[in-house]
């Protein structure tokens, strides 16, 4: 458990730094405002996508996304489906996003955990060898992150299959199958138990339909919660 947002940076910068490489600190955005949360959300991503000659804080961007005008591009498929959860709104009743970030007059990046693989940093366009070979040389300090953030949903977007399926055994959930075919024509693997459930997900950023992108997570989170009544 973490008492504040950079518990972890010294661990990142070790294993992520110690060739003299630049680091990108991720974590809880707001470890104040997480703590307030019912739900405990974590999306995991590829990378960041700004390669720096210095060392940068994820999470401070996070506290606001607008100064960067292309940020709907990702963050929208972000916020919305966050929005949802925590408030229990499904998909058809979710409030428009607004030019500053917010939903409904709340600002839910302060109220979430957002991690990288890749904690170097990267460009638009990520490489999956290199997110792959991130998760493989760095898997065991990637696993301690997560479970220190404690999350209860976990919305993987690296496309790495291998960190879905060990987050599976740490936890012993169990897998399921979500199959809303033939509209969309699209089908989910996720895994839960009593408190926790992970999807392995697109990157926000993919070439869905922001409907079918939160409406498919907020089905899934819906499908859970009534699992377990």
């Amino acid at each position: 458990m973490f008492i504040n947002e950079d518990d972890f940076d010294d661990v990142i910068k070790q294993e992520w730094g110690k060739d003299g490489s630049t680091v990108v600190y991720d974590g809880i955005t707001n470890i104040k405002e997480w703590n307030k949360t019912p739900v405990k959300i974590l999306w995991i991503l590829k990378e960041g996508n700004e390669h720096t000659h210095e060392d940068r804080d994820h999470r401070e961007f996070h506290t606001c996304v607008t100064w960067y005008s292309g940020w709907k591009s990702t963050y929208k498929n972000i916020i919305l489906p966050t929005y949802g959860i925590l408030n229990n709104i499904p998909y058809e009743n979710l409030p428009s996003l607004s030019n500053n970030a917010k939903v409904g007059g709340e600002y839910v990046l302060d109220k979430i955990a957002l991690i990288n693989v890749n904690k170097n940093g990267g460009s638009s366009q990520a490489s999956s060898s290199i997110i792959k070979n991130n998760y493989t040389k760095h898997k065991d300090t990637l696993l301690q992150q997560i479970e220190k953030i404690e999350p209860n949903i976990i919305i993987n977007c690296s496309r790495v299959k291998r960190l879905f399926d060990d987050i599976v055994k740490q936890y012993k959930l169990e897998k399921k199958l979500y199959d809303p075919r033939p509209t969309p024509n699209y089908v989910v693997n996720y895994a839960q138990n009593d408190s926790k459930l992970i999807i392995d997900y697109w990157h926000p950023g993919a070439h869905l339909s922001s409907k079918n992108y939160y409406k498919m997570i907020l089905d899934i989170y819906d499908i859970w919660k009534k699992s377990y009544k």
